[in-house]
């Protein structure tokens, strides 16, 4: 059902884009994984446990592997982990994580990795379960918090993530899977990204993120996912990058996405040589406040290190419907297409894009750039050029943008504790989530 709603949004949306092709998430209800309840406090668990990690490992290896269609229970309570858990294969299970678990050491890895899982949930029934990383005490030198590895129609929703030491939600290809209704609250540094997300026919929706990093990126390599209804709530915005050596990114659409004021950027490609492509993306109705950039290609970034190549070839990438403003359009402009002089972006469409300055004035930068909808973008596609800066006008279209009522107004400090937040129930202005929060489900 999802996936036909979606194919169908993607034929309204743009005839030349493809999205989800295939039906995500579990294949299976809730209700089918709860024959068997295997409750951590059955296994050497205790509410305000010490270590939390081998009553979960434990209950995962004598009970969930052992009955198909069961349940790993953590129930409501705080714990403290230690004990990193690696949960191998496993087909028709879930994981409910109504207890909020905090992170008690400083070893390195993932506090929680899935791998191999088919027909998968991950959850709080009670949308108040996760994690909190506490990662002002060892910054950059801890674990990130959730891993999910070559794993097949599964989902993760109705989870608080709060200040991971590095990442907090990491999807390493697989297919099919489903992430929403995230509250994701990291700290004002880099290294403390929202997602990061590969593979095939996944489906990121409704999810808030804040931090000073990425917000929901794409990572080599992606085809056929659909990213919608994000909330960059003083986070850094969103991404596809850094992209590196035989880049292979395909049939994204990122769609209904907004970042407050605070944010570095609304969207931008980026990358410093690398091979391979990105091709066939649509990127519509993005609003933005006062981010230091707005909409940013950059194949010359000078914060990666550079990577043997020509460049990754971008094509056919459409920008649709965005209002928005950068604080500086001049020191940054609000739209920059800096793209690789040994592989030419071709095809690039701006589309009723009205990005502008809180200056008043703002300009543009093309290199090696071809398409339409920008003045000092190329038609055609040819040889490289050198950058070429043209002052913008303000745009006829332009209003002032949008806010959300939860907007923050300063982002978090790495040095002291983050508090825990509520999973809002709308993430763009003026829509509601498409799912209904786990608690709201009750009864």
């Amino acid at each position: 059902m999802f996936a036909l709603g979606l194919l169908l949004l993607a034929c309204v949306a743009s005839l030349t884009h493809a999205q989800l092709t295939m039906k995500v998430g579990p294949t299976t209800a809730s209700s089918a994984k709860r024959t068997t309840i295997c409750n951590v406090l059955n296994y050497g668990g205790a509410i305000g446990s010490s270590d939390i990690g081998p009553a979960i490992l434990s209950a995962y290896n004598n009970c969930v592997l052992k009955n198909s269609g069961s349940t790993l229970y953590v129930p409501a309570g705080k714990y403290n982990m230690q004990t990193w858990v690696t949960l191998n294969g496993g087909t028709k299970w879930a994981f409910q994580l109504d207890g909020f678990l905090t992170r008690t050491s400083t070893t390195s890895g993932h506090m929680i990795v899935i791998q191999n899982a088919n027909d998968f949930e991950m959850y709080s029934s009670t949308s108040a379960g996760g994690i909190q990383g506490n990662g002002y005490q060892c910054r950059n030198a801890g674990p990130r918090l959730i891993r999910i590895i070559t794993s097949t129609s599964w989902s993760l929703h109705d989870l608080v993530l709060v200040d991971s030491p590095e990442f907090h939600v990491v999807v390493q290809t697989g297919s099919r899977g489903e992430i929403y209704n995230l509250a994701i609250r990291g700290s004002n540094i880099g290294g403390s990204d929202g997602i990061d997300i590969s593979g095939d026919n996944h489906w990121v929706h409704d999810v808030e993120v804040t931090n000073r990093d990425e917000c929901v990126t794409i990572k080599s390599p992606a085809t056929n996912m659909m990213v919608e209804r994000i909330w960059c709530n003083q986070s850094g915005g969103s991404a596809f990058g850094s992209l590196g050596a035989d880049t292979a990114i395909s049939n994204i659409v990122y769609q209904n996405t907004y970042t407050n004021e605070g944010g570095n950027q609304a969207m931008m490609f980026k990358s410093n040589g690398g091979s391979g492509y990105v091709r066939n993306v649509l990127l519509q109705n993005f609003i933005s406040r006062s981010t230091a950039y707005g909409l940013y290609i950059n194949q010359y970034w000078a914060s990666m290190t550079p990577v043997a190549g020509n460049g990754v070839q971008l094509s056919n990438i459409t920008f649709k419907n965005w209002d928005g403003n950068v604080a500086d359009g001049v020191a940054r402009p609000p739209i920059a297409l800096i793209c690789a002089d040994g592989a030419p972006c071709s095809s690039i469409t701006l589309n009723n894009v009205n990005m502008w300055s809180l200056t008043g004035s703002a300009i543009a930068k093309c290199e090696s750039a071809f398409g339409s909808g920008l003045g000092c973008i190329k038609s055609g596609s040819a040889t490289s050029y050198a950058v070429v800066t043209s002052t913008m006008a303000k745009p006829s279209g332009y209003t002032t943008p949008s806010t959300m009522a939860g907007d923050l107004s300063a982002g978090y400090t790495s040095v002291s504790a983050i508090p825990t937040p509520t999973i809002p129930s709308s993430f763009y202005p003026g829509l509601p989530a498409i799912s209904a929060l786990a608690k709201d489900k009750q009864g």
